[in-house]
């Protein structure tokens, strides 16, 4: 059974790591923004039938602007039909991963475990950080509707689609639960969430 002690120093370590690498520091910004942006390039690119995705750099809070255009379609002048958003990545992508890694870190299990952790959490973390990515892209689609003809929904996968932009694009709470989910599925064992219940059980009495 975990320790009252055990637990205590966990939350402090996860603190305190969590604080130092969440400090509003340019250079953490700059350098998750640039990976953000290299990343999101590499799967996204080109989208649908013709389309084309840009992440770009910019100054201010929302430190990416993300344009979509169908380069299969130009209006009179030449241009191209398009949306565009702005994000900042520091919030998709850099604190659920500080949040993922700080609590790994912090966990009292073996180092293996915690490597194997560190892992397998990075990898799915990432694969819901991409999916929503991919969910904004979605949504550029349905607000650009037919002027921008990348995307044709049903009534069916509109809904959908708006439901799940409401929760994951329209919020960053859910992905920081996710991440606490993810946190506990790869790190611990069913028989230490049994020995941290008791802990607590114990430490009310």
């Amino acid at each position: 059974m975990f320790k009252t002690k055990t637990l205590w120093m966990f939350l402090l370590k996860a603190v305190i790591l969590y604080g130092l690498l969440a400090l509003p520091l340019p250079f953490y910004n700059e350098m998750y923004g640039a990976f953000y942006r290299s990343m999101a390039t590499t799967f996204f690119e080109k989208f649908g039938d013709g389309g084309l995705v840009k992440f770009e750099k910019q100054e201010g809070v929302f430190t990416t602007r993300i344009v979509i255009l169908n380069t299969k379609k130009a209006r009179a002048d030449g241009a191209l039909y398009g949306g565009s958003c702005e994000i900042n990545p520091r919030y998709y992508g850099y604190v659920p991963t500080i949040l993922l890694i700080s609590l790994i870190i912090a966990s009292p299990v073996p180092r293996k475990r915690k490597l194997v952790a560190l892992l397998v959490g990075l990898i799915l973390l990432y694969a819901l950080i991409l999916f929503k990515q991919w969910i904004i892209l979605l949504t550029l689609c349905d607000q650009g509707g037919a002027d921008l003809g990348l995307m044709t929904f049903n009534s069916f996968q509109l809904k959908l689609l708006r439901i799940t932009s409401n929760i994951l694009y329209k919020s960053v709470s859910p992905v920081m639960y996710f991440t606490v989910a993810i946190w506990l599925l790869v790190t611990f064992r069913m028989d230490d969430l049994r020995s941290v219940n008791e802990t607590i059980r114990s430490a009310k009495k």
